[in-house]
C-alpha cells in the first residue's frame, strides 16, 4: 500500500511521539534510603544463585521476626540504635552480634551452606561498597517500610 508523499510525515508523528513519550524500565532500581539521626538503616541481602539456594532463610532481631529471605532478594531495617542480635535460621541458627549507631547503614549478607546434610546459614556485615555494589541486581522486599 503505497500514500502519497503528504500523508508519509503524518503518519509518522504518531509513532514519533509514542517512541518518545514511553519510559525505560531497566528491573529493580537501587535507591539509598535517607539516614536518619535516629534510627540505623540495615540492608539484608542474600546474593543470586548462592549455594542453598533452594532452602530459604528467616531473619530476627532480638527475637522479632524481620521477614524471610530468599535467594537474589533484600530488604530494607530501619532499627533503633543500640545492641542488637541479629538471627538468621534455617536448619539451624546463627547470630551477628551489633551495635547499631543512628544515621549509619549498615549491610548484612545473609548465605547459606550444605553441610552433613544440614543447612548452615550465616550472617556477614560487609563494606559499604561491597553491599552496595551487592543489591544493585537483586529484588527489593518490602517487609518494614
Amino acid at each position: 500500500m503505497t500514500f502519497p508523499i503528504k500523508f508519509r510525515p503524518l503518519m509518522l508523528f504518531p509513532l514519533l511521539l509514542t517512541t518518545a513519550c514511553t519510559s525505560m524500565q531497566t528491573g529493580p532500581q537501587y535507591s539509598p534510603s535517607v539516614p536518619s539521626a535516629k534510627v540505623a538503616t540495615v540492608y539484608f541481602y542474600r546474593t543470586p544463585y548462592s549455594p542453598g539456594a533452594v532452602v530459604g532463610v528467616d531473619i530476627k532481631d532480638n527475637g522479632i521476626d524481620l521477614g524471610a529471605l530468599p535467594d537474589g532478594t533484600y530488604f530494607v531495617y530501619h532499627a533503633p540504635p543500640g545492641q542488637h542480635t541479629f538471627t538468621v535460621t534455617t536448619d539451624t541458627t546463627a547470630t551477628q552480634n551489633v551495635k547499631l549507631q543512628g544515621g549509619a547503614t549498615y549491610y548484612v549478607k545473609a548465605g547459606v551452606v550444605s553441610s552433613q546434610h544440614l543447612f548452615r546459614p550465616s550472617l556477614n556485615i560487609v563494606f559499604d561498597l561491597q553491599g552496595q555494589a551487592a543489591i544493585q541486581s537483586l529484588k527489593r522486599l518490602n517487609y518494614q517500610e
